[in-house]
């Protein structure tokens, strides 16, 4: 049986506390105030209804520029270290706040919704804490991805709350002063990254999952991974089944995710739940995954990856058929948000423990570069199912989902993790 006690050390806990924020900023910047800013920013600069809509459509256009974008920071970091590409992303993304909040021009500002959801989604989330939790912890990455990826789901349940104090207090104005706040703390998170963030456990006399070991057989694991990783070349990692396995098998299941959040709101009310109460369930359901996130490390770890993405699978599909058959009284608005939320904590962590788990310690990043891109496509894709079956239709977008939700369970039966 794997260990499953959270035993990870003075350093390893600041390290995970360190993505945790990372991922907390990333979710701020890429998706989670699109809930907020458009509507805010379109009165106060007096941009118009359609604005809002555009704001829209340019986070997605910055999704899928990034892309290409998440190949770019992975051979950056590569080369420079995770340290050092955090520190860059963090200081960028601030700057880019401070653009953002100060603009009056709508071009620029569509300009920075772009850049921020490329950069932040693409530093503070795909390359440096994911790349972090499987370097500190190979043995227990799904454990320490667990704790860690507390942050997104803790954004979505906090950050409007936050921003609306804001206006709340100083009118629409305040949320040009909130965003220059974020954007001081981005670029202070940015500077204390220099000495916070560590690449690797050895840099300050750490072992690997807080392991007890001999420092001189630890230091031939390491050199033995390297050179692994090393031999992990772009040709070897589009040549692994395990890649294209990952990509689309759990990409379905991301895709179900985000089909299921970005439209709980709209299918609550559609069943005639007021708006409102609406809306609280959605904050319900994210407090709901801060708590799924360590229930997914936690199976991640005592039952291996493999097996807690295909129960990760089974658990939307019920949450596909909860959705579908929706009616609107309160035991099935709140078995909506327990089984949506639980989920929303999930995705974040079994994909890069996925990688991390067929491709080693330090070949996360050479098979990253790949798995990512495949795995934003598939994601992206939902909206194009949502759209094509248009919204008042959400039920049929549920059953394409349902189906490929169990195409992607049956692909994680055909992941061979390799021994490293």
């Amino acid at each position: 049986m794997n260990n499953t006690k959270s035993n990870f050390g003075k350093w390893g806990w600041s390290m995970i506390v360190y993505c945790a924020i990372s991922y907390y900023i990333s979710a701020a910047l890429s998706t989670d105030t699109l809930n907020f800013y458009p509507a805010v920013f379109s009165a106060l600069r007096g941009w118009g209804d359609g604005a809002a809509d555009t704001m829209n459509t340019m986070a997605g256009l910055g999704g899928w520029i990034g892309i290409v974008a998440a190949v770019i920071f992975s051979v950056l970091a590569i080369k420079v270290g995770s340290r050092w590409m955090s520190v860059v992303g963090n200081i960028v993304t601030g700057i880019f706040c401070f653009i953002f909040a100060l603009t009056q021009s709508f071009t620029v500002f569509c300009a920075m919704i772009i850049l921020m959801v490329v950069v932040s989604g693409g530093v503070q989330v795909s390359t440096v804490p994911n790349n972090l939790m499987n370097v500190w912890f190979p043995k227990k990455k799904g454990l320490a991805l667990g704790w860690a990826s507390m942050g997104l789901p803790l954004c979505t349940a906090t950050i409007i709350l936050i921003m609306n104090a804001f206006v709340a207090k100083r009118g629409p104005e305040g949320i040009v002063t909130f965003y220059i706040i974020f954007g001081v703390v981005n670029i202070l998170f940015g500077i204390v990254s220099i000495f916070w963030c560590k690449n690797t456990p050895e840099e300050v006399g750490c072992m690997p999952d807080n392991e007890a070991v001999d420092p001189a057989e630890a230091r031939r694991q390491k050199e033995a991974d390297e050179r692994a990783a090393a031999a992990l070349t772009t040709r070897a990692v589009l040549t692994d089944k395990n890649t294209w396995l990952i990509g689309f098998g759990l990409g379905f299941m991301w895709m179900t995710t985000l089909g299921l959040v970005s439209n709980f709101v709209p299918r609550l009310s559609m069943s005639g739940v007021d708006p409102n109460l609406a809306i609280k369930m959605l904050t319900l359901a994210a407090i709901a995954g801060i708590v799924g996130s360590y229930i997914w490390g936690l199976i991640d770890q005592k039952f291996t990856t493999r097996v807690a993405s295909m129960i990760y699978g089974v658990w939307y599909l019920i949450a596909l058929l909860i959705m579908i058959f929706m009616n609107g009284s309160m035991p099935m608005v709140l078995l909506a948000a327990l089984f949506v939320g639980v989920g929303i904590g999930g995705i974040g962590n079994l994909i890069p423990s996925m990688i991390g788990t067929c491709f080693g310690r330090f070949g996360f990043l050479q098979a990253n570069k790949i798995v990512t891109p495949i795995n934003t496509v598939v994601r992206c894709s939902a909206f194009i199912v949502i759209g094509a079956v248009g919204a008042a239709n959400l039920h049929v977008a549920y059953w394409i989902f349902f189906v490929l939700n169990l195409v992607g369970i049956g692909m994680m039966f055909f992941i061979k993790p390799k021994q490293h």
